[in-house]
This record gives C-alpha cells, structure tokens and sequence, in this order.
C-alpha cells in the first residue's frame, strides 16, 4: 500500500509536460535559455529523473543530489545529477535553519565537510526549523504498525478456523467398530470424491464461515486508507469505493490529489530546477542576469466537465 500511494504520488508529479521560459524577451534571456536546453540534452539523464530523485524526500523527508559538472569548449556543463542515499549526510545550518553545508558520514572513514551548492536539497514539509523536512511515512506509520498486527491475528484466525472440522452425528448404541470405521471415513474425506453413510448419521461441517473473517478484512482496508490518506490526502485513487455515488467522490479526491501535486510541482520547479539546477551553471557561464524558469503544464481535471480526455 506504501509503495503504491508513493509511486502514484511520484508518477503524477512527472506525468505533466514542463518547458523552459526565457526570463523575458530579450536576445540574451533567449541565447541563455537555448544554452540551458542544450544543457539539459547533453547531461546524462534528463530533467525527469532530477525531479524523480528529488522525490525521495516524499519518504525520506528531504532528498541529497550531487551536480556533476564537466568542462567543454570553455564552458561548463552538467554533466550529471546523482541522488545519494540522505542517510549518509548531515547538515551544517545557520541560526535561522538555512542549510550552508553537509557533512558527509561514510562507514570507516573520517567525516568531511561539503560545500552546499555541490548539491540539490529538496526538503518535503519543511519548516518550523526542520531543514531535514518532514516524511510522508511519519503520518502513515501508526496505521502501518496497527495493520501489522491485524495482519498477524487474521493470519493465527485462519489457521484455526478458515478450514472447516468435518462434523459426525450419530444416534446412541453405535458399535464401537461402526464409530472408528466413520471417523476414519471422515479424515480421508480430502482423499475421497464420494462417501456412503446410513441415514442415522449426519454429516456436516465446523467453523469455516467467511463472515468471521470480515472484521479483520474490513479494518485492514481501514488502515490501508489511513495510509492512502496520509500520504496521497485522500483515498478513492487507491480505493475502489463501497458507497453509492462512489463516482462522484471519486471526482472530488481525484481533484483534490491534483491541487496537492500542482503544489508539489510548483515547488520542485522553483526551488529545485530554477534556483538549484538553472541558476547556478547559468550564471557561472553567463554572470548574474536572466536566469530561465523551468514550469510544469497546468493539468486539471477536465475531463470530468467536458466527458473528454
């Protein structure tokens, strides 16, 4: 369930179109802005799997990505964006939280400082002094653990019950003979395809009954939406919906998964593409000045109003 909400959460990030826009109409934004996308062609990867990279903070809570440059024809280029594992670094901050360097932790070896523009941090749920940010998996970790432990109840259930006990009846003054003679019959039941009995027997069945299983079957999905919730803002993406006018709600979290990734975009845009990746190889080449701005394609859901995709 984990996985599924973070990867739906990532793919609708990158599945909508992005451009590079010239700062403004001059000669010199357009020949910076034709240098950035020449740029982008060149470097190994592509500006998807930047973003993809800096998604990682979506369960790690911030995500650390090493700009690769390499030199050419007396420019500089980027010739690579690596994500690293966040786990291996710390954080050097000023008294405000802002991030001026990483201290990098390698197994064995001695800590190193790092400069901070070597890198693109992306911090998800940032804030209130948290340069780390803040992981998706936090609000998801109580329904995970809870549906960990239904898991292992159901699981000792079913092993007592969900295979019904054959039942014998039989009346009184049953030889003692005739008595094991059925009860054999009834173990090898598993191995038979017919079985005869008198009428005074009755043959039937113990436990078995799907319905006692429900109560763990419906708080697990119970859980299973908390997660969804917790890391999507909603449900019925990953839901298929029990309730009469499932469709109509199904439109509305649709609507309101698209406003929470609309906001992510606009983020990673902005504070990863422009101001990490853009500005820095656009103004060591060119100097201070017009910088391009990398922006997603507005995607609504249209298709609910006009029956069209």
């Amino acid at each position: 369930m984990i996985q599924t909400a973070l990867t739906i959460k990532r793919l609708a990030v990158v599945a909508a179109d992005w451009r590079l826009v010239p700062a403004d109409a001059s000669a010199e934004a357009a020949r910076r802005l034709d240098f950035a996308a020449e740029a982008f062609e060149r470097m190994e990867g592509s500006p998807l799997t930047v973003l993809l990279g800096a998604m990682d903070a979506f369960a790690k809570g911030w995500s650390v990505q090493e700009l690769v440059w390499t030199e050419s024809a007396g420019r500089l280029w980027l010739g690579a964006v690596r994500p690293k594992d966040p786990a291996l670094f710390g954080i050097e901050s000023d008294p405000f939280g802002r991030i001026t360097g990483l201290r990098l932790r390698l197994p064995g070896e001695a800590e190193r400082s790092l400069p901070r523009d070597k890198f693109a941090i992306y911090a998800a749920r940032g804030g209130y002094g948290r340069p780390k940010g803040r992981s998706d998996l936090e609000a998801a970790y109580g329904p995970w653990r809870s549906k960990q432990a239904l898991l292992g109840a159901w699981r000792v259930h079913l092993e007592r019950y969900a295979s019904p006990t054959v039942l014998g009846r039989y009346e009184r003054g049953l030889s003692a003979d005739e008595q094991g003679a059925i009860l054999g019959a009834l173990r090898s039941l598993a191995d038979n395809t017919a079985i005869v009995f008198p009428n005074e027997i009755e043959i039937g069945t113990l436990g078995g009954q799907s319905e006692a299983s429900s109560g763990f079957l419906d708080a697990i999905e119970f859980h299973n939406r908390e997660i969804a919730r917790a890391i999507l803002g909603q449900t019925l993406t990953t839901d298929e919906g029990r309730r009469v006018g499932s469709l109509a709600l199904g439109k509305v979290h649709l609507q309101v998964l698209l406003l929470q990734v609309n906001a992510i975009r606009r983020e990673l845009a902005d504070s990863v593409m422009t101001e990490q990746i853009l500005r820095p190889f656009i103004e060591t080449n060119f100097g201070p000045g017009w910088v391009p701005k990398f922006e997603f394609a507005h995607v609504g859901a249209d298709a609910f109003a006009t029956g069209r995709l």
